[in-house]
């Protein structure tokens, strides 16, 4: 994930310290009830996950979280062709 983050180095988050749990939460829920293959697409879940994991300030646990929503992901694609 590290490779992706500093490639989208540009990318800016709109959490905070305050509201990040609520936002990987959410993530968590749509990803294990949708998966990847939701309305809005890989592309789409994988922007989010990159975008929260830009957040300023992020504790260890919840980049661990971060990561697994990106395995999750990446899984998805091993299982189904996605789009990327």
């Amino acid at each position: 994930m590290n490779e992706t983050l500093e490639r989208d180095a540009a990318l800016t988050s709109p959490y905070t310290a305050r509201n990040v749990d609520a936002a990987i939460r959410h993530l968590e829920r749509v990803l294990s009830a949708e998966g990847a293959n939701s309305l809005f697409g890989q592309t789409y879940w994988r922007t989010r996950v990159q975008q929260v994991s830009a957040t300023r300030g992020l504790q260890r646990e919840q980049r661990a979280r971060l990561e697994r929503l990106m395995k999750r992901l990446a899984d998805a694609c091993s299982v189904q062709p996605c789009e990327r």
